[in-house]
């Protein structure tokens, strides 16, 4: 009897051992149901830059990429608005919050000081394929070198490749999302040696197009909106202007011609004019772009003007800057009120005049790419007394 209920308590450890493996194999197996959608911008799949299908794929981390981007974004300013302080992006009242960081406020100097990113180290260019065709040339009278790169050798670039999930804005305005994957513009200027930090860098396309940028405005930080919807910008995720040999806007990226994507300094700023495709050539000059000329007002700065007085804020180049403002005398930026929503040949209705019910100052500035932006004007005005 002895024998046989040891043999039984034997049987019963055994039966209760594989009841605790088949219920932790079980939960382990909810789990990764749980859990096995990606986040969107956490983890990419990554081929092989050249774009050769048969290359064997594989998952890391993306440097630079946002969370929960949307595919469909929608236009949040379809209709005009009178009162500016409904245009104000959540988290960005300038009458609330406190004023944004000194690097990102277009002081009374031509040139702002942006915050910049961290140096690269050039890494020399691998020895071009024999009979592989030049697709990038960087020249001009602001480089010490001029260089010129193959396709093998832009991909070969490891210190200076990205990928990036571009936040889009045009002048209609419309807001979208480009991926991109690619080389670092500064990674290539930084091997063929920058003369003059007040230089213009035009990028080339072989159609002729071009689009010029300032030695900033590549050198600086700038950003990428998971969102733009008006109830909240989402991201911000920092990212920098790239040379892009696979992009696309669908979520994922095709090989393509070359292609210069850059990001944006608030969640309206324009940026699509300067996404060169088909881009052959990038020329340094040795002169500087210049700045934008600062805004003007319909009347002049410290009047007394009747109630209901409709205050216009005017630019030669309206469609080519983006005009911010505040109406509390606070220091405007990046993430202030927007004046001109919509270039003049699209919806001309979505700029409207600033109704005066009140003593008020308004500071403005104006900002675009191509120059640097403008110092910041100061227009106070005072009621008439009845």
């Amino acid at each position: 009897m002895l024998a046989c209920s040891e043999f039984q308590i034997k049987i019963i450890a055994i039966v209760l051992m594989l009841a605790c493996i088949i219920a932790f194999a079980a939960a382990c197996a909810s789990a990764e149901t749980e859990n096995g959608d990606t986040p969107t911008g956490q983890i990419q799949t990554v081929t092989d830059p050249s774009g050769d299908p048969s290359t064997e794929a594989k998952t890391e981390p993306v440097p630079g990429a946002i969370p929960d981007v949307t595919d469909t974004v929608t236009d949040p300013l379809t209709e005009p608005d009178t009162n500016p302080e409904d245009l104000l992006i959540p988290g960005t009242n300038p009458a609330t919050d406190p004023p944004a960081p000194a690097a990102t406020q277009p002081g009374a100097q031509p040139a702002t000081q942006p915050p910049t990113l961290p140096a690269q180290q050039p890494t020399e260019p691998v020895p071009a394929q024999p009979d592989e065709p030049v697709v990038l040339t960087i020249t001009g009278s602001g480089v010490k070198t001029e260089t010129a790169w193959t396709l093998t050798q832009l991909q070969a670039m490891e210190t200076g490749y990205r990928e990036y999930i571009y936040s889009t804005t045009n002048n209609w305005p419309s807001f979208g999302h480009v991926t991109a994957h690619g080389v670092t513009v500064r990674a290539l200027l930084d091997l063929a040696g920058i003369t003059d930090k007040q230089c213009g860098i035009k990028l080339i396309g072989r159609d002729g197009y071009f689009f010029t940028v300032t030695y900033d405005q590549i050198y600086e930080t700038r950003y990428a909106y998971s969102r733009h919807e008006s109830s909240g910008s989402g991201g911000p995720s920092s990212v920098e202007p790239v040379i892009s040999w696979s992009w696309g806007e669908d979520g994922r990226a095709r090989a393509e011609d070359l292609r210069f994507f850059i990001g944006q300094r608030g969640p309206l700023d324009v940026n699509t004019s300067a996404f060169v495709k088909n881009l052959v050539k990038i020329e340094v000059t040795s002169s500087s772009p210049g700045t934008w000329d600062a805004p003007r007002a319909s009347s002049e700065d410290g009047s007394t003007i009747p109630s209901g007085t409709e205050l216009h804020l005017m630019h030669d180049e309206m469609d080519n800057v983006t005009i911010y403002y505040t109406i509390n005398g606070r220091e405007p930026n990046y993430n202030s009120l927007v004046y001109n929503r919509s270039a003049s040949y699209f919806q001309p209705h979505l700029t409207v005049p600033l109704e005066i019910t009140g003593d008020i100052t308004i500071k403005a500035f104006a900002a675009g790419l191509g120059k640097a932006p403008s110092p910041v004007v100061t227009f106070s005005y005072t009621l008439e007394q009845p």
